[in-house]
């Protein structure tokens, strides 16, 4: 046995518990699917160092995405703003992405979907490469390495039930979004299917931006295994680098500072010290 053969068991342990939901799937509100999808598939089969949240990212422009039902981030080393409950704002620097998480998929819900992707892929942060061992230590020798394609934002849209799988796949077609900010794969519970990121030799299975069309593959029993295998290689292969939380916390002494001077506020005592 290996680790996937041993996935592919645990997916079919929660069909069986999909079946058992059936009804609450099917007429409950977005937020029950939702947390049963979360609390059932994904935080068993992920890492603790991956968080789990509802939210907003920004970057350091000022831009901040659309509301995200599900994102994956760091819960390690990078910075985040605990908001309210299961809803947190996020440097996008600390994110490695975002599941969009459809008790039903049609075609306006897709279009959401990925726009809310689309969204999240826009916001701009510095490039990672190979030799990034934390989000807090990166080596370089003699401007060594020079790639910085380590940390794409994975976009990931699941949907327990949809139209039919191949109606989804036609409303892909002629998208005019670029390639880069389109989900990574579309997974359809309830059809046995995945749609796939893919180039006309092999079939995307890490985050790229390297693709020119989406393929359909009914996965029958291990749609949940790929699922779930796919969030490990996205996650995995990701990089991430902290946001300079504290050139900006510099920067605001330093204003702060600036406006007491020239309000003629600021007080201050000699300090003696032993020397």
């Amino acid at each position: 046995m290996n680790y996937y053969s041993a996935l592919i068991k645990s997916g079919k342990i929660l069909e069986g518990y999909f079946e058992q939901s059936k009804n609450i799937l099917h007429n409950g509100s977005k937020g029950t699917v939702r947390e049963n999808i979360v609390n059932k598939v994904i935080r068993p089969f992920l890492p603790a160092c991956y968080g789990l949240s509802g939210g907003e990212a920004f970057d350091s422009e000022g831009n901040t995405n659309k509301q995200l039902d599900l994102v994956v981030y760091d819960s390690v080393f990078s910075y985040i703003i605990p908001y309210i409950d299961n809803y947190i704002q996020f440097p996008c620097e600390s994110i490695y992405g975002n599941i969009e998480i459809k008790s039903f998929l049609n075609k306006d819900e897709l279009m959401k979907a990925i726009d809310n992707i689309k969204s999240m892929k826009s916001l701009k942060r510095e490039g990672t490469h190979s030799w990034t061992v934390t989000p807090l230590v990166s080596i370089k020798i003699n401007g060594l390495p020079d790639n910085t394609d380590r940390n794409p934002y994975f976009g990931i849209i699941f949907a327990y039930d949809s139209v039919e799988a191949l109606t989804v796949l036609n409303y892909l077609e002629n998208l005019d979004i670029p390639s880069n900010l389109l989900p990574n794969a579309i997974v359809l519970y309830s059809k046995r299917t995945i749609i796939f990121q893919a180039t006309d030799s092999n079939i995307e299975g890490f985050p790229s931006n390297d693709f020119n069309k989406y393929v359909m593959l009914n996965c029958g029993e291990e749609t949940l295994a790929v699922f779930i295998g796919l969030l490990i290689n996205f996650t995995r292969y990701s990089l991430l680098w902290v946001a300079d939380v504290p050139k900006e916390i510099n920067k605001a002494l330093e204003r702060i500072l600036n406006d007491n001077i020239r309000n003629k506020s600021i007080k201050e005592i000699s300090v003696l010290t032993n020397k």
